[in-house]
């Protein structure tokens, strides 16, 4: 008994402590050990925090590949054996640079032959001149018949065509002379050459000799789906604004495969008018600087891009919205009775420590913020002030 009675302050004052301890522990979400006691009538001290408007830009995270701004195939205009390829594998040309050379001999040939037959024929034309012009001055002296008169102008007629004709043989000829140089269409990096020194090209073939990829500025091309779109449009309607009608002055970032971001902000370039039946998605393409070659063709990347602005935004923090084991986001709020009501809400996305509400809430309403993981829907709470949540913690 003597040693009862040494620690009987001790008993006495132990029932104390846990109380104490038991109300601290409905703050700052610390889950009670025994979560019935809730359940049985225990008040649980709670802080909230009021729902207030907030500017929020509507973004959609889409996925998508990089594509270059313009692409050209490099691909010979004349038949002919490969004699020299003129530029470095995966350097920069520019357009009208020389990259490959066909063997020139047959179409100088050709060249010489046409230049050859128009100098015959311009020889011919001034003959043919001035024998219509001794028949015309016959004929008005009725020296000549007319038949001859019509011959010798029929004849003038018929040398005028084949100078022009030579004319043009000679400037097809030129043509594709010129073309044994095949010349880049398009400035940019160019790829691997599909062939080498020696091979028989020829066209229309169906490889490409090279690739020419323009990538400052580079495309993003990106898909959405039409039910994100048209779920997308009832929310503007509801909450918000469409950003901008001009598509180029809807902004977008790009995040790399590595999580990285990419320093450069974009602009969307091109909406889809359609949608894709196999896949019911629609396109949109965005366009980024890309002064470094930071970006290759056909990397997957993730952009944000900014459709729309809600002036009345709804953010609720992160630590108030619990889920369920549905998956389904829900917070608490306390009802005339001073009891904990769950309300299950719609969220978008996050925006700092934050989410954004898109359904369920209202401004000016109350969700409770610290002790929410230790209140049950229906259980008796107390609001205190965030001073006395932070006294209470300290005396802790």
């Amino acid at each position: 008994m003597a040693r009862l009675s040494h620690f009987a302050p001790v008993l006495l004052a132990l029932p104390l402590l846990l109380a104490g301890c038991d109300q601290i522990s409905g703050l700052f979400g610390k889950k009670s050990e025994n979560p019935a006691a809730a359940m049985m009538g225990r008040v649980t001290r709670v802080t909230t925090v009021e729902m207030k408007p907030h500017r929020v830009d509507i973004e959609r995270e889409l996925t998508g590949r990089t594509v270059s701004y313009r692409w050209a195939e490099v691909r010979p205009e004349v038949n002919g054996i490969l004699r020299e390829r003129c530029f470095t594998e995966g350097t920069y040309v520019k357009a009208g640079d020389v990259l490959y050379r066909i063997e020139p001999d047959v179409y100088r040939a050709a060249l010489d032959n046409a230049r050859a037959n128009l100098a015959s024929a311009e020889a011919n034309l001034s003959v043919t001149k001035l024998r219509e012009k001794r028949i015309s001055s016959m004929y008005k002296s009725k020296s000549v018949s007319q038949q001859d008169y019509d011959d010798a102008k029929a004849a003038l007629k018929q040398a005028h065509a084949a100078v022009k004709a030579g004319k043009a043989a000679v400037r097809s000829a030129e043509i594709n002379l010129d073309r044994s140089e095949v010349k880049a269409p398009i400035s940019g990096f160019i790829t691997k050459s599909s062939v080498t020194v020696g091979a028989l090209l020829s066209v229309g073939m169906p490889q490409a000799l090279a690739t020419i990829h323009q990538t400052d500025p580079i495309y993003v091309e990106l898909s959405q789906s039409s039910d994100d779109l048209y779920s997308l449009q009832k929310q503007l309607g509801k909450h918000g604004r469409v950003k901008d009608s001009d598509p180029s002055r809807i902004k977008a970032t790009l995040t790399m495969h590595d999580g990285s971001f990419y320093p450069a902000v974009g602009h969307l370039n091109f909406t889809g008018v359609d949608v894709n039946q196999s896949t019911n998605t629609i396109l949109l393409r965005a366009e980024f600087p890309n002064p470094d070659r930071q970006l290759l063709p056909g990397l997957f990347v993730r952009t944000k891009v900014i459709l729309g602005e809600d002036p009345n935004g709804i953010l609720a923090p992160q630590k108030a919205v619990l889920r369920d084991a549905r998956g389904s986001t829900y917070v608490y709020l306390i009802d005339k009775e001073g009891k904990a009501e769950r309300r299950f809400i719609k969220v978008s996305h996050a925006i700092g420590n934050d989410w954004y509400v898109t359904d369920g809430l209202k401004l000016g309403e109350k969700i409770i913020l610290n002790g929410v993981n230790n209140v049950r829907a229906g259980a008796p709470v107390q609001e205190i002030s965030h001073e006395e949540a932070k006294k209470a913690f300290e005396g802790k």
